[in-house]
C-alpha cells in the first residue's frame, strides 16, 4: 500500500464508497413509485402510503436508513476479522465498543449529500448514453460511489467535525444568550401578571414605585431561576456520569465536569446552601445586565445611522439583530464562560496547601530521609557503651512514583501505568490518547511532561 498512487482512493475507501451508493440509491430505487423496479411484482397495497407520498420523503427516508446499515457493516466486518484473528494467532482480539459501530454510521449519513453534490458530473457523464430506467440507476450509482470514495479518501468526516467545532462555539453562545434572556421571563411572569391585574387599584402617582418594584421583583426572580438552574444541571451532570459509557465521546469531558467543586457539593448540599450555584447566578446576572447595555448602545447607534425605529427597513432589522447577537455571543465567550468555569471549578485548594506546607519545611527538608540501616547500627552501639557514632547518611533513593496516566486503545481506558510505564509497555506516540487521574483525553504529544517517554513510530 506503500506505493499505492496518492491521487487515487484507496481499496478500503473504494469498498466503502461503493457500499454507501449502492445502499442509497437501490432504497431510492424500490420505495419511489416511479422507479423502474416498482413494475416487477411489488404489492400495490403494501407500498400504498410509499407511494402517496413524494419523492423527498424517499430521498430522506433512504439517507436515514445509512445510520443503520453501516452501523451493521461495521459490525460484521468486525466479527469476520475478529474470527479471522483468533483461527490465526489463537487469541482474543480486543473489543471494539459500540460506538464505533454507529459512529461508521454517521459518517455514512454525512457523506450521502455531499458525494451526490459533488459526483453529479460524473453521473451526468455516465448517463450520456443511457436512455433506459435501469442504465440510468447505474448511473446514480457510479458517479456518487467515485464522489464517495473520494470523500473517504480524504476523511471528509474529520473535515466536518473540525467545521462542527468551529461553529459549536457560536451555537452553544447562542444558546446561553437564550437562556439568559428566557429565564428572567419566565420567573418574572407572576409578577407582571400580578402588576397588570392591580393597575386599576394603584393610584397613577405610584406607577413610577410601581414599575421600579416589578423590574426589581423580576430581576431578583431570575437571579433565583438562574441558581436553581445551576444547581440542577450539576445533579444532571453528575447522573450522566454514572452511566455514560467510557468508549463513548463526551466521557472525559462529563467525568471532568463532575470533579468540579460545583458538581461535588452539590450531592452533599441543599439549593440554598449551595454557594457555587448563587455565584454562578450572579455571573449569569452580570452578563444579563451587560447583555441590556450593549443593546441600549448599539440601538442608539442604529437610530443615528438609520433614524426612527418606525423607518427601518427589514434588511436593516436584519443586519442590527446580527450585530447585538455576535456582540453579546463574543461577551459571553472572551468574558462570562471563563469566569463560569473558574467559578464552577473552585479554588486548588490542594496546591495551596502544599506550597504552604513547603514554606513551613526546614532548608533541609529537600533532602533525603536517613538510612535507616545506620540509624539501627547507631541505636545498638548506643546500647552497648560505644559512644563514637557513625553519621547517618541520607538515603539516595528516589521516591516510587504513584501510577496515575490512562491510556485510551481499542476503545477502552487501560491503566493506571507510570509515565515509565506509558513507554515500556503502552510504547505511546505522539498521537497516543492519555489522561491523568479524571482528566479530559489529550494526545500525549500536548503534554510537555511526557514528551521524553514518547515512542518514535
Amino acid at each position: 500500500m506503500n506505493n499505492w498512487p496518492k491521487f487515487l482512493p484507496d481499496p478500503t475507501s473504494c469498498a466503502r464508497g461503493f457500499a454507501l451508493s449502492i445502499s442509497f440509491w437501490l432504497i431510492v430505487s424500490l420505495l419511489w413509485p416511479n422507479a423502474y423496479y416498482y413494475s416487477y411484482g411489488f404489492s400495490r397495497r403494501y407500498w400504498y402510503t410509499i407511494r402517496s407520498s413524494d419523492f423527498q420523503a424517499v430521498i430522506t427516508f433512504a439517507w436515514l436508513c445509512q445510520i443503520l446499515l453501516f452501523s451493521f457493516y461495521h459490525w460484521g466486518v468486525t466479527k469476520v476479522a475478529e474470527w479471522m484473528e483468533i483461527r490465526r494467532h489463537n487469541q482474543q482480539p480486543p473489543t471494539v465498543s459500540a460506538w464505533q459501530h454507529w459512529r461508521e454510521g454517521v459518517i455514512a449519513f454525512l457523506t450521502v449529500p455531499a458525494a451526490i453534490v459533488m459526483g453529479i458530473p460524473a453521473i451526468a457523464l455516465f448517463m450520456l448514453p443511457i436512455r433506459s430506467s435501469s442504465g440510468a440507476l447505474v448511473a446514480l450509482i457510479l458517479g456518487s460511489a467515485i464522489a464517495s470514495a473520494y470523500l473517504y479518501h480524504f476523511r471528509f468526516a474529520k473535515l466536518l467535525k473540525n467545521l462542527l467545532k468551529f461553529l459549536w462555539i457560536f451555537y452553544a453562545g447562542l444558546l446561553k444568550i437564550l437562556e439568559l434572556l428566557l429565564v428572567p421571563v419566565l420567573t418574572g411572569t407572576p409578577f407582571f401578571l400580578l402588576t397588570v391585574a392591580t393597575a386599576e387599584i394603584v393610584p397613577k402617582q405610584l406607577l413610577p414605585l410601581t414599575t421600579f418594584l416589578l423590574v426589581i421583583w423580576v430581576l431578583l426572580s431570575g437571579i433565583v431561576g438562574y441558581a436553581a438552574l445551576q444547581y440542577w444541571s450539576a445533579h444532571l451532570v453528575n447522573w450522566a456520569a454514572t452511566w455514560w459509557p467510557a468508549d463513548s465521546p463526551g466521557y472525559g469531558r462529563i467525568q471532568a465536569r463532575k470533579a468540579w467543586k460545583h458538581n461535588r457539593t452539590a450531592s452533599s448540599q441543599s439549593f440554598v446552601r449551595h454557594t457555587t450555584s448563587w455565584h454562578l447566578a450572579a455571573n449569569d446576572t452580570t452578563n444579563l445586565i451587560y447583555l441590556n447595555l450593549i443593546a441600549i448602545v448599539l440601538g442608539a447607534i442604529a437610530f443615528l445611522l438609520f433614524g426612527e425605529s418606525s423607518e427601518w427597513s427589514e434588511t436593516q432589522e436584519e443586519i442590527l439583530g446580527s450585530a447585538v447577537a455576535l456582540v453579546w455571543v463574543a461577551v459571553w465567550h472572551f468574558w462570562g464562560w471563563p469566569r463560569e468555569v473558574e467559578i464552577a471549578r473552585g479554588k486548588p485548594e490542594a496546591k495551596k496547601s502544599q506550597s504552604s506546607a513547603k514554606k513551613k519545611r526546614s532548608p533541609n527538608s529537600n533532602s533525603p530521609p536517613p538510612n535507616p540501616v545506620e540509624q539501627d547500627l547507631n541505636q545498638l552501639k548506643a546500647t552497648t557503651g560505644i559512644n563514637r557514632m557513625k553519621p547517618v547518611r541520607r538515603s539516595t533513593q528516589p521516591t516510587p512514583e504513584v501510577p496515575q496516566w490512562y491510556v485510551f486503545r481499542s476503545g477502552e481506558a487501560k491503566g493506571p501505568y507510570t509515565k515509565l510505564q506509558l513507554w515500556e509497555v503502552q510504547e505511546i506516540t505522539a498521537r497516543t490518547k492519555v489522561r491523568r487521574r479524571e482528566a479530559e483525553w489529550q494526545r500525549a504529544g500536548e503534554i510537555p511532561e511526557l514528551a521524553s517517554y514518547l515512542t518514535q513510530k
